[in-house]
């Protein structure tokens, strides 16, 4: 038994037989999985199938991480989270709330994905990136290789990013969401240029 402190409150769990790494007696993670010396699962935290958590990554909460995941350098999965598939998320990036990252998605950088975001395919979300999801009250953006989806339509970036305002507000956006959407499809754009 080992007692960590995380976050300011003392937590028990054990090395995990694969890579050593921490995982609270809360969490669970599967003798598949990998979780390297430095790396950290806690909360109700779920790790399984040939998921890999290495480095100084966190996974918390109640996230899952499964599938050929991996979650790695200083990295942070936490809430409701799921990273899955061959999905990847490393480098200072993290994964909250009840966002998912899967198929070969890559999160990086300082990247935060969050709220209900999807992030799925091969899509990127660089260094720089603060989250593949923007909420005004109801209103999610949800990204991937090919398109945006806001709301219930779904379009090319690009297509979004020639909507007036006033053609924005037909489809049913308020108008004070305008231009923080705007400024949100900029940097969506930029991402999948890389």
């Amino acid at each position: 038994m080992v007692i960590r402190d995380v976050n300011g409150e003392m937590v028990e769990g054990h090395p995990h037989s694969n890579g050593g790494g921490f995982v609270a007696e809360t969490a669970h993670v599967d003798d598949t999985a990998y979780v390297g010396s430095e790396a950290e699962v806690y909360g109700k935290a779920w790790v399984s199938g040939e998921a890999r958590v290495y480095g100084k990554a966190w996974v918390s909460g109640e996230a899952e991480v499964s599938g050929k995941a991996r979650v790695y350098g200083e990295a942070r999965v936490s809430g409701k989270a799921r990273v899955y598939g061959k999905a990847r998320v490393y480098g200072k990036a993290g994964v909250s709330d009840e966002a998912w990252v899967s198929g070969e998605a890559r999160v990086y950088g300082k990247a935060w994905v969050s709220g209900e975001a999807r992030v799925y395919g091969k899509t990127k979300i660089p260094d720089g990136f603060n989250g593949a999801t923007f909420s005004c009250n109801s209103w999610t953006a949800t990204v991937n290789e090919d398109f945006v989806q806001i709301g219930c339509h779904a379009k090319p970036v690009r297509e979004w990013l020639s909507l007036t305002p006033e053609e924005a507000l037909e489809m049913g956006l308020p108008k004070e969401f305008y231009k923080p959407y705007k400024a949100f499809l900029e940097m969506v754009l930029v991402a999948m240029e890389i």
